[in-house]
């Protein structure tokens, strides 16, 4: 709460998503930049869109689960992902041109290879694997660009054809009438959402999903949760979303959402926040070695490793190394609702961050992570191929993901 800047050391972590992205600016600039980007992508109209995309894609994309032999889940739901911002922010055409592949690639090549260079003192413009890694940098900038040239010829066209989002992204102004994004911040823009749409996200489907295939009695009290709230919407042909957001929100469906905060508990996708405050000098109480208060100067990194706490008995309760969602519901049988936001299990829950940096994308977050959610267990059971794996998390690009790639045997249900 004291420290709402991020350091200069988040950029060489995340150094191909340039300098105008909303992860690097302080003060008065990020504030303006978080209140439009709230705007683009927590709109009813694109929180629906992102629902019912989630659904539809993995609808298609899982056809062949359960038929094909063992599923390398993360590896598969990759592309998937990204398809859903990709689509949702720039139309069909995403999936179906090369300009969308591009940017998809390149972009892959990106987070697989930043942390190699990104702390680097200099460029090693000699070595012919960093040529690569720039070449990757250059090339998703500039596709991202080619695309956002379609998307104002078509918006110019007819502009009611346009997502709210994107209505925003062309047209916002500053006080004095000028355009507030220029054409670098817009494609710095859309940059960031793709990256925070695909990586994080990517990572706590696959860990959610990892923790339902361990824990097959609660993956079956999810599925009968959902079949007793919904059953009537989902009979029949489900390709397309027969439910809404709301049926999947935290107060109406509060199962799902412990499942998906149990998961994130255990296996944190961002486990680190980086802070800073870049003009005031704050003394920290239990931060010295010796518990006593240590002074914290302006501009100095805090690296809060908050995913450590959520191991720890006095904020998870009892056995807090074991996956259980009742951790997270309260009242009984039928009846059980979701902890108030007050309970400590909730208030200090930062999984996707706190406070004035918390993540900007975070219910188009869990928008997807729902609608996928449902989708899978009102379609599939599934286990690990190995039921005795036990899989460790690698860090890369400021997400955890799988050390080693699982595969889950799906059953069509």
């Amino acid at each position: 709460r004291k420290m709402p800047s991020r350091p200069d050391a988040t950029k060489m972590i995340l150094n191909y998503l340039g300098d105008e992205n909303l992860l690097f600016q302080h003060g008065e600039r990020a504030k303006q930049l978080r209140l439009r980007y709230g705007k683009m992508v927590n709109s009813q109209a694109v929180q629906k869109q992102v629902h019912n995309e989630s659904w539809r894609l993995l609808a298609e994309d899982s056809a062949k689960w359960g038929t094909e032999g063992p599923v390398d889940f993360f590896e598969e739901m990759r592309t998937n992902v990204y398809n859903v911002m990709g689509k949702v922010f720039f139309g069909e055409k995403f999936l179906t041109t090369d300009l969308g592949k591009k940017i998809r690639e390149n972009h892959f090549y990106c987070i697989k290879h930043c942390m190699t260079w990104g702390f680097f003192p200099f460029e090693p413009f000699w070595m012919s694997e960093f040529k690569k890694y720039k070449y990757a940098k250059t090339t998703f900038f500039n596709s991202v660009a080619d695309a956002l040239k379609i998307k104002r010829r078509e918006f110019d066209a007819d502009p009611e054809s346009n997502s709210d989002g994107f209505k925003l992204l062309l047209t916002d102004t500053k006080a004095d009438g000028t355009p507030f994004f220029t054409d670098s911040l817009r494609v710095a823009t859309m940059q960031g959402f793709l990256n925070g749409a695909f990586d994080t996200t990517h990572c706590s489907i696959s860990w959610v999903t990892y923790f339902l295939a361990k824990h097959p009695e609660t993956q079956q009290r999810l599925r009968d949760e959902l079949y007793r709230k919904y059953g009537t919407k989902l009979q029949g042909e489900t390709k397309d979303c027969p439910l809404t957001p709301a049926d999947l929100s935290q107060t109406n469906f509060p199962m799902l959402e412990a499942v998906i905060r149990e998961s994130l508990r255990l296996l944190s996708t961002v486990p680190v926040v980086q802070r800073m405050h870049q003009t005031e000098t704050f003394d920290v109480p239990g931060l010295a070695p010796d518990g006593g208060e240590a002074r914290v100067d302006p501009g100095v990194s805090c690296n809060i490793v908050y995913a450590l706490a959520f191991h720890e008995e006095s904020y998870a309760g009892k056995n807090p190394k074991e996956f259980d969602i009742d951790r997270w519901l309260q009242g009984h049988g039928n009846n059980k609702t979701f902890a108030p936001p007050e309970d400590q299990i909730n208030k200090h829950f930062f999984a996707f961050g706190g406070h004035a940096r918390i993540c900007v994308g975070m219910n188009f977050a869990y928008a997807e992570l729902r609608s996928m959610l449902a989708y899978m267990v009102a379609t599939f059971s599934w286990t690990l191929e190995n039921p005795n794996e036990q899989v460790d998390a690698l860090y890369e690009a400021g997400v955890q993901q799988p050390k080693t790639h699982f595969k889950i045997n799906f059953k069509k249900l």
